[in-house]
């Protein structure tokens, strides 16, 4: 019998990845745009941030939604897995939230 570890752990672990992913983009971008090379008045542009964002959010908020049987039928016999899976998209989503505070709070290069 076949356990298919590989695909356990992208369901357990994929909410997290696109939090790590939109952390990365989001700030690699404004990091490239206030580099010296890169460097305007008026950045860093939001709009793309937005667009991350609620990209991210979208891939989460599905997950949330996909997963949302786990805990509303939970009982004794639900496997660790589906817990996982479903706390771990309810964690990310709030986690992306969280991480793009700042992003809006910045005025500009500095």
């Amino acid at each position: 019998m076949r356990e298919r570890f590989f695909r356990k752990l992208m369901r357990g672990t994929l909410p997290l990845l696109v939090w790590a992913a939109h952390f990365a983009a989001c700030y690699v971008f404004v990091a490239a745009q206030c580099s010296p090379l890169g460097y305007e008045p008026g950045y860093p542009q939001r709009w793309p941030l937005a667009v991350f964002t609620v990209a991210a959010l979208a891939v989460c908020g599905w997950l949330v939604w996909k997963w949302r049987g786990t805990l509303r039928h939970a009982d004794e016999h639900t496997p660790l897995l589906d817990w996982a899976a479903a706390g771990s998209a309810l964690l990310s989503f709030v986690g992306i939230v969280w991480t793009s505070v700042p992003m809006w709070l910045v005025e500009g290069c500095k």
